[in-house]
């Protein structure tokens, strides 16, 4: 059973976010803020899901706690590209936090909801009250959040056009199966990550956290599977970008593989020096803050590079 309880302005000095809106999903209330650009067209507009990291939730997405927020560079990017926004609350799960029951198999903590229904009926209810282009779905969310969306890629591969995890890796342990269609897919990781292992392994900082938090593959294991699935045989192509901020102690290196199925892609930003942070120019976190998730880069615009890349990727109506 599905029932929307309300799309209506609350709570927020945005009028174009609506917050703390909510769906009754299988008798359980779920929440999520949605953001409409005031000067949007009557056409039917791309919609882009955002998805929290552990223990956060929409407003550490938007800025509504009133700090640092890399995804905040969203709204702008929204209102100027006359996008749709859905930015999703995940349950609470063992620890009290809240998350998404990512694929991982081997960790203690996710909650055990159905979170892929929740998003597809999330999808469902925003497209009910809104014109939404069904070919230009995209889904991107930073950690937690980032596998998640790996959730989504592998078993939704028909909805999205293209998705984005960010600090997240493939799990070592799934209980997922394999994506059906090309998935074209951006990976934003930092080669220092103290909490998503940049070779894999144990996710999280400290015994206790690592043997609660399941298991993940490496960044190029990550990457090579999408490739294979994607069926991209040419080669590679890498590219640094400027070191716009020689203070932010990382750099990055851009690879791309094209050429893929349905002209899938991958792409990996791989942010040598980097922690279990967003890069961004335009949001920068707190020494306190960096000195537990390591570095921030500041030489690209994490919100504009995803959209750079879904912005050059539709899905194809089913043949």
């Amino acid at each position: 059973m599905l029932l929307l309880i309300c799309i209506a302005a609350a709570g927020s000095a945005r009028p174009d976010l609506l917050k703390d809106q909510h769906l009754i999903v299988d008798g359980s209330r779920r929440s999520f803020d949605l953001f409409i650009p005031d000067s949007r067209s009557a056409g039917a507009a791309p919609l882009v899901l955002l998805l929290h990291g552990h223990a956060g939730d929409a407003d550490v997405i938007t800025g509504e706690n009133h700090r640092p927020a890399p995804y905040r560079v969203w709204l702008d990017i929204a209102e100027r590209e006359q996008l749709v926004l859905v930015i999703p609350d995940g349950e609470k799960g063992a620890d009290g936090y809240r998350g998404w029951n990512d694929c991982r198999a081997d960790t203690a903590n996710n909650p055990r909801t159905d979170d892929v229904a929740f998003i597809d009926r999330l999808i469902e209810v925003v497209a009910a009250n809104y014109p939404i282009d069904r070919s230009r779905v995209y889904a991107s969310g930073t950690s937690n959040g980032g596998m998640m969306v790996y959730r989504l890629a592998l078993e939704r591969s028909a909805t999205f056009a293209a998705v984005a995890p960010v600090v997240a890796a493939m799990p070592a342990r799934s209980q997922c199966g394999a994506p059906v269609e090309p998935v074209p897919i951006l990976i934003m990781n930092g080669s220092a990550d103290p909490f998503v292992p940049w070779r894999g392994g144990a996710v999280g900082r400290g015994d206790k956290a690592r043997a609660e938090r399941g298991t993940v593959t490496s960044t190029a294991d990550t990457v090579r599977f999408w490739v294979n699935h994607n069926a991209i045989t040419a080669a590679p192509v890498s590219r640094d970008l400027p070191d716009i901020d020689p203070y932010d102690h990382s750099t990055v290196h851009v690879t791309g593989y094209r050429g893929g199925r349905d002209r899938s892609e991958v792409v990996l930003y791989e942010v040598r020096g980097g922690g279990h942070t967003e890069p961004s120019l335009a949001e920068r976190y707190g020494f306190l803050f960096r000195l537990v998730l390591g570095p921030q880069n500041g030489d690209v615009e994490m919100a504009e590079a995803i959209w750079r890349f879904f912005s050059r990727h539709h899905r194809e109506p089913p043949r």
